[in-house]
């Protein structure tokens, strides 16, 4: 499991709306953005340094890295960042939604699953198959204890070695969504041909040349 170090960054207000604006404040390094959540159900529209927010927003992880949001008035609140908005061609960032963390009140958040050391799994080595049927786990969990991503290491997973969601590494207050016994990972034997024995496809073969001579017997 990963550790989970909050990205500090300053939200600022604004009052002015509207695509002019927005492509104006892009053109400075400022990206239009939308705070809200339990506490901000009605959202707050500022913005955010294209620097600071591109720190978290071009991870890996972005969608499970913690915010420390610094707001106007000084307060500090804990955030998510849940939608980036990306130019289709050059992929800058256009704008983005924050979401509010509230200490003490459970957040769904889907957690990325990273598998290290597949090159060197034991079970690979043996001619096995190493199968990933889960890139993700979702989970219910306090602010404060969302890592970043599950690291997964395959070194020691032999031949028909599986792990399983109750088997992952996850924080005290983490519930599962998925059922607990749910395989994340395995490893499997490769998939093969079974070759029928030499006498029946022999007697198959024998069968299929009689009928082909009798055909082209009745033909004659």
């Amino acid at each position: 499991m990963a550790a989970n170090l909050a990205t500090k960054i300053r939200f600022t207000k604004r009052d002015e709306t509207g695509k002019g604006t927005c492509r104006k404040l892009r053109v400075k390094g400022i990206i239009p953005a939308v705070f809200y959540g339990p506490e901000y159900k009605a959202g707050v529209v500022g913005t955010v340094d294209v620097k600071d927010i591109s720190i978290v927003a071009n991870s890996p992880n972005w969608e499970t890295n913690m915010i420390d949001l610094e707001l106007p008035d000084g307060k500090v609140e804990m955030a998510l960042l849940r939608s980036v908005q990306r130019h289709v061609v050059s992929q800058h960032i256009l704008h983005v939604d924050l979401y509010q963390l509230v200490k003490g009140h459970k957040v769904k958040v889907a957690i990325p699953i990273r598998v290290i050391n597949k090159e060197i799994c034991a079970g690979v080595k043996m001619g096995g198959v190493l199968d990933q049927l889960s890139r993700e786990v979702e989970i219910v969990v306090l602010p404060r204890e969302i890592p970043s991503e599950i690291v997964l290491d395959a070194t020691k997973m032999s031949m028909g070695s599986e792990v399983a969601l109750r088997d992952l590494e996850l924080p005290e207050s983490a519930e599962l969504i998925a059922p607990e016994d749910s395989v994340v990972l395995i490893v499997t034997h490769p998939k093969s041909i079974v070759e029928a024995p030499a006498e029946e496809a022999g007697q198959e073969t024998t069968e299929v040349e009689v009928v082909g001579k009798g055909k082209r017997k009745e033909e004659e």
